[in-house]
């Protein structure tokens, strides 16, 4: 599983050499760093990258970066509110349609 902080910190101090490109599994673009390494160019790219890194959130990180963490997280949070679902039906607060309805949204959107 790949870190944001690790790979922000990458690319602030080592990105002239596309080692944040490496870490993230880009290898061709960590290549290509490291071959125009000489101009100057990748670091500054990389420094701008490290700060992206950074500011992005741990969804959106994990959701481009960690894919398969992203949807452990999602199938974990459409069973929470499916349970949820099911509770608020055995309560008695929705009906059995209502139920249904908002079930086949959420699996849906997953």
């Amino acid at each position: 599983m790949r870190n944001k902080i690790v790979a922000g910190l990458f690319g602030i101090f080592l990105g002239g050499f596309g080692i944040h490109k490496f870490y993230l599994g880009k290898i061709v673009q960590g290549i290509f760093y490291i071959l125009f390494s000489w101009t100057l160019i990748p670091s500054f790219i990389g420094f701008i990258e490290g700060i992206v890194y950074l500011a992005m959130s741990e969804a959106s990180f994990n959701q481009k970066y960690n894919p398969e963490m992203f949807m452990k997280m999602t199938a974990r949070t459409a069973l929470t509110q499916l349970s949820e679902l099911k509770d608020l039906m055995d309560r008695g607060i929705i009906t059995p349609s209502e139920y249904e309805e908002r079930r086949e949204r959420l699996v849906q959107q997953i």
